[in-house]
């Protein structure tokens, strides 16, 4: 018993060692064909390779703003498509739109409010005069709107005023769309 564990082990190793040494042997090749390949390709160039390689740069800039005109052929096709898309969309809805969009739902546009939300807190009185102070100054600052925009959302998070926890009837009445607007546009 112990000389078949002993025999297993040899024959393990000696075929782990014949596929190492194959594949170190497939890697050298590969690597000794590239470096000569390569060298060769620059040290024996004959005039009809030279040729051969002047014409297709010459070819390529010649079809080139054909190939671009294409390109460009597809891309306004596919967005024509898309324009289409949202045209027939826009008066499939009859010219109708929302009272609140969405970005004001989630509080992003200064006119919209998110529900539960308070005006001037402790917080965004000092938030304005450090904003103040920055224009003041001549430095932007660019990460000051981020900032308000994290402490209403935490602020909301803490209250339990998320969109998902809203009644049904509530948010059938943000988004309840208005006649009056699009009847209003269609005068104007």
């Amino acid at each position: 018993m112990v000389e078949e564990r002993s025999d297993f082990g040899d024959i393990a190793a000696e075929a782990a060692s014949d596929f190492f040494t194959q594949l170190f042997g497939f890697v050298d090749t590969g690597v000794r064909r590239f470096f000569k390949n390569f060298y060769a390709s620059f040290a024996e160039v004959s005039a009809k390779r030279w040729t051969k390689v002047v014409a297709s740069v010459i070819f390529y800039l010649i079809l080139r703003p054909y190939i671009e005109k294409f390109f460009k052929y597809l891309h306004d096709r596919e967005r024509k498509k898309e324009k289409e898309k949202k045209e027939k969309e826009r008066a499939a809805l009859g010219g109708k739109k929302a009272k609140m969009s969405a970005n004001a739902l989630r509080g992003g546009a200064e006119k919209g409010k998110v529900l539960g939300e308070v005006e001037n807190t402790d917080d965004e009185l000092e938030e304005e005069g450090e904003d103040e102070l920055a224009q003041a100054s001549g430095v932007p600052e660019w990460n000051g709107m981020a900032r308000k925009r994290q402490k209403k959302y935490l602020k909301n998070l803490a209250k339990g005023q998320r969109a998902e926890k809203l009644s049904e009837d509530q948010i059938m009445e943000l988004l309840d769309w208005s006649e009056d607007e699009g009847e209003n546009k269609k005068d104007a």
